[in-house]
């Protein structure tokens, strides 16, 4: 699966707890792919199924309302969901309620002046969850294995300014341009790239994203000096930054002192020591252990943060 959908998969799959962040994400989704329709109804475009059941969940749990769904199969086969809230009062319920408006081209703008707009749009508004919606309704990141892009596609400039100050307010360093005529704001490092994803709530995708990160970067530092092992080290890279991320992921949900002392011992060893191979870290921790006895801990610890990737999913 190429990797701009499996972390928009990820994303579909969050269900926010608040109230709050149900109607800052569903601002997104409106303001990107919304419209009112000549007979007062707002209609919201999709092109992914799972996208469908997101903005289904977040307009009936935070409005109590239950949309129409349609579907519409293009000459090219390829399927438009359309939600539909025929209830003219209830559009307009909900749009004066996150603080949206209608202009006379039936485009779903922000009210107030241009002053107003550079603040929130609804109280305890949740940027994270509204760059969340934003990504979903229109945004794609590159497969990491060709180049690092991101980006979010807007409807108008208001938007993608909106999109690119909530950004550098999150100190994410963003870009604006303008191509195929639309409006896009978009990041181009790595590192950065990482940093959004986390912040709006990947946990899967970016074991492959930091794992071919720090393959990518250490490859390139090696071609530079050296022209030999190259397969042994990016292999050793590789394996120790996906441990590292597995370890992480364990003490955020456990503290150091109350694992098993084997497993401990191999995570504080892996921790000090970022990029030793099996058998250094044989040598380091010592007491007899061999290759196969540190590669049965490091097994383990993958085990335990697998445990721990379902439990926060469920």
């Amino acid at each position: 699966m190429y990797f701009s959908p499996l972390v928009k998969q990820e994303l579909a799959r969050i269900i926010p707890a608040e109230n709050s962040e149900r109607k800052s994400e569903l601002v997104a989704f409106i303001i990107m792919n919304g419209k009112i329709n000549s007979f007062g109804e707002l209609l919201i475009t999709l092109d992914n199924s799972a996208m469908i059941k997101v903005v289904y969940f977040l307009i009936k749990k935070a409005f109590h309302y239950e949309t129409r769904i349609d579907i519409i199969r293009k000459n090219d086969k390829k399927k438009i969901y359309y939600i539909t809230i025929n209830d003219v009062p209830m559009t307009k319920l909900i749009l004066t309620h996150l603080g949206l408006s209608v202009n006379n081209r039936g485009n779903i703008i922000r009210e107030g002046t241009e002053k107003e707009k550079e603040k929130v749009v609804i109280r305890n508004f949740c940027e994270k969850s509204f760059l969340r919606g934003a990504f979903l309704a229109g945004g794609f990141v590159n497969d990491p294995e060709r180049m690092y892009h991101l980006e979010i596609a807007c409807p108008s400039k208001e938007v993608a300014q909106m999109i690119n100050n909530i950004l550098h307010r999150s100190s994410f360093s963003t870009k604006i341009s303008f191509w195929q005529k639309k409006w896009t704001v978009y990041i181009k490092k790595s590192e950065q790239i990482f940093a959004f994803l986390r912040f709006i709530g990947v946990q899967r995708a970016l074991l492959n994203l930091q794992d071919i990160i720090a393959r990518k970067d250490i490859l390139n530092t090696v071609n530079r000096l050296v022209n030999c092992e190259t397969a042994n080290l990016n292999k050793t890279i590789s394996s120790a930054s996906r441990q590292l991320l597995y370890i992480d992921l364990i003490l955020k949900n456990i503290d150091l002192a109350n694992l098993p002392p084997n497993i401990k011992e191999i995570v504080k060893a892996r921790s000090e020591h970022p990029y030793a191979s099996i058998r250094e870290l044989a040598e380091i921790i010592g007491g007899g252990i061999t290759k196969s006895g540190v590669s049965h801990r490091l097994k383990k610890v993958e085990q335990m943060a697998e445990y721990y990737l379902t439990s926060n999913e469920i």
